[in-house]
């Protein structure tokens, strides 16, 4: 886990177990994930590594359906978004409410709100700025259908919601699957009527809703706390590296703990040292070797290897790649940039 965006392993867990009950082989998901049979399982995973994990379970799917079944999947397990919208007390409120929150339901994505002519038009986005797949929009057009369509109640009718795709798809099996008309069109979208998003959500609950934005408003505050510990914890340790100390006594005393006291702040992030040693020998090596006057033994030893041979097994583990070839790699997009 890194301080980038995380996801909550709630998600995770559900997202594992949606795709074994469809007989997709999940182990090497699990490696992408980082996460392994013996070690505890971490408290949040990385959104980056989720959607490497994503991808590998995505990669050559006959169905293009399976993001739209994970969607619906996810929705039904009543995520902390879902909750928030669905005791909301309607669309308008529930909506804007959960999009800070959406990668708990969804993962990388979250959602632009656009005023259209008709009323309201919701537009998956990536957390950081890229394309998304068209099985994240699936995942989260799906889930986002759902959500909408257990808040409108038994009054939502075909006028209230309309999905347009912007790509090939079967759409009769679409709209069969979400129960709402489905389109072609030049993005991908979710249409709200107007009336549908100022409807009054006839299971609205005041304090569940308030309640749950709390708790929700909680934990990221809570994980904003982490990962500036996590962050400044990387740090130390890149900098015990270059001065080989990096016994957890070393970091512990740069941060004026016990190494108990360390051991468990470790364990609330959901790692250990050994992990946390690893994951920062591997952001300094990506650092150093960007320099291609510095040799690679040199570098070997400045991230903590005697032997350059253990140095290239962990860079291969790292990025699939030996460091030679991943800094000619490297200079090769900048040539071409």
């Amino acid at each position: 886990m890194g301080p980038t965006v995380q996801v909550d392993i709630v998600l995770v867990q559900h997202l594992l177990n949606f795709w074994d009950e469809q007989g997709i082989d999940v182990a090497p998901v699990l490696v992408s994930l980082g996460i392994s049979d013996v070690s505890p399982l971490p408290p949040w995973v990385s959104a980056d590594k989720l959607r490497s994990a994503q991808a590998l379970v995505f990669a050559g799917r006959e169905s293009t359906m399976l993001g739209f079944e994970t969607g619906c999947y996810l929705a039904a397990r009543h995520l902390p978004m879902g909750e928030l919208i669905s005791c909301a007390e309607n669309l308008a409120q529930g909506l804007p409410a959960a999009i800070r929150f959406a990668h708990r339901t969804v993962g990388i994505a979250t959602l632009e709100i656009k005023s259209i002519e008709s009323g309201v038009e919701l537009l998956p986005k990536a957390l950081d700025g890229s394309e998304l797949t068209v099985f994240e929009k699936q995942q989260t057009l799906a889930a986002l259908t759902v959500l909408c369509r257990e808040t409108l109640g038994a009054a939502c009718s075909p006028a209230d919601l309309n999905m347009t795709v912007d790509y090939e798809l079967d759409t009769a099996a679409a709209e069969a699957l979400l129960a709402i008309p489905v389109v072609r069109g030049e993005h991908a979208s979710l249409s709200v009527s107007a009336a549908a998003w100022l409807q009054l959500n006839p299971n609205h609950q005041a304090l569940v809703y308030s309640n749950t934005l709390r708790e929700l408003q909680r934990k990221e505050q809570k994980l904003a706390e982490h990962l500036t510990l996590y962050s400044e914890l990387q740090d130390i340790i890149e900098a015990c590296l270059l001065r080989r100390h990096v016994a957890q006594e070393d970091v512990a005393g740069q941060l004026g703990i016990s190494v108990r006291n360390l051991q468990r702040r470790l364990k609330a992030l959901g790692t250990t040292y050994q992990m946390l040693l690893d994951e920062s020998r591997q952001n300094l090596a990506l650092k150093l070797i960007r320099d291609e006057s510095s040799p690679l033994y040199e570098i070997a030893y400045m991230v903590g290897y005697a032997e350059p041979s253990a140095f290239y097994k962990a860079f291969r583990r790292w990025t699939g790649a030996t460091p030679g070839d991943y800094r000619q790699a490297q200079s090769d997009a900048l040539s071409n940039a």
